[in-house]
């Protein structure tokens, strides 16, 4: 028997359901909560789970071991308090919030009840943002000095079976924005490079995007080593693109998702290296991965990759971008978690 049996998925929107199906192919019992009726018989029809229209009844009524939250932004750390209140491990999507209102309380809740917590960082477990990690680990490239980290694809094409408009990456109610969803950039950075100790930005609406939220983003962070990391965000590509490019004294990295390799300069050998992801993988793969990771650390009760610690450190360098870019100074992030 394991700590994992049964789990709670609220939020029925696409990652929501990724998450269900993954978990029941990975042999646990799951149920979810939605606030819309008609999601919810979606839910039941498709996933053959039982379904609750809030997660005080999902908790009262189905006990689950582990509750997994992907509602939009601004009800994470509601949701997520409410759930490790209730001794329940934690899964919440990214970002960790829109604004730091709430995090002190969530993190007492998770210290007091000594639950497992992971906040989806699912680029982590993708193989080349991994293998990045192993060269910078191994020093291949010798001290770092700078990085450039860009991600963008067009808006639209997020929802191709619903209005953009109301999205909660359109709405500055739901606590979305470009540089709040392309979070993840951000949390590999800090996986790479460490801490930023200072960030400016310029942001603003440079489309005929019809939204609320900034659709472009450039943001320019430095660490307390003093690596510069340079970060474009946007809405607007019209191909999918990510990718970065990792400065060495002693080397260069760079990757590509389209080039589906990540390739490396030693300058010791005036050589490039390369490696590729397998042929047979699959984007799922990674959440997959992700989902496996949460329950062996739920199991084993061991930290996982990315706890709401991690996350709020993530959400506060994108707090202090954002902030950067309206009042046009250099923002800390430190300044955020104090």
């Amino acid at each position: 028997m394991t700590a994992t049996e049964t789990g709670l998925v609220v939020g029925g929107g696409s990652i929501g359901q990724r998450h269900l199906h993954n978990l029941q192919q990975l042999g646990v019992e799951m149920a979810a909560v939605d606030p819309d009726f008609a999601v919810r018989e979606k839910l039941a029809a498709e996933h053959g789970v039982r379904t609750f229209p809030d997660l005080a009844d999902g908790l009262n009524s189905f006990d689950p071991d582990f509750v997994v939250i992907c509602a939009p932004n601004r009800f994470h750390v509601e949701l997520a308090t409410e759930a490790v209140q209730a001794d329940c491990h934690l899964l919440v999507e990214k970002p960790l919030s829109h604004n730091m209102s709430g995090i002190a309380d969530l993190q007492t809740a998770i210290s007091k009840q000594d639950v497992i917590t992971l906040v989806g960082c699912n680029l982590r477990f993708h193989p080349e943002i991994r293998r990045i990690r192993e060269l910078l680990q191994n020093n291949i490239i010798g001290s770092i000095v700078a990085a450039r980290i860009e991600g963008g694809s067009y808006l639209p094409e997020w929802f191709p079976n619903s209005d953009y408009t109301e999205s909660y990456s359109a709405r500055e109610d739901l606590g979305g924005g470009v540089i709040l969803d392309y979070i993840h950039e951000i949390n590999y950075a800090r996986w790479f490079l460490g801490e930023f100790e200072t960030v400016s930005a310029v942001a603003g609406q440079r489309t005929q995007l019809d939204i609320q939220t900034n659709n472009v983003a450039g943001i320019l962070a430095e660490t307390a080593d003093g690596i510069i990391c340079e970060f474009h965000l946007d809405y607007i590509q019209r191909a999918y693109s990510r990718s970065n490019h990792i400065i060495g004294e002693e080397g260069t990295i760079r990757w590509s998702w389209s080039d589906e390799q990540v390739e490396w300069y030693v300058a010791s050998e005036d050589e490039w290296y390369s490696f590729s992801r397998s042929d047979d993988w699959k984007l799922n793969d990674m959440y997959v991965e992700e989902i496996e990771h949460f329950l062996s650390c739920v199991d084993d009760h061991t930290e996982t990759t990315c706890p709401v610690a991690c996350g709020v450190h993530d959400l506060a360098v994108a707090l202090a971008a954002r902030r950067s870019a309206t009042s046009g100074r250099h923002v800390s992030p430190d300044t955020l978690l104090h």
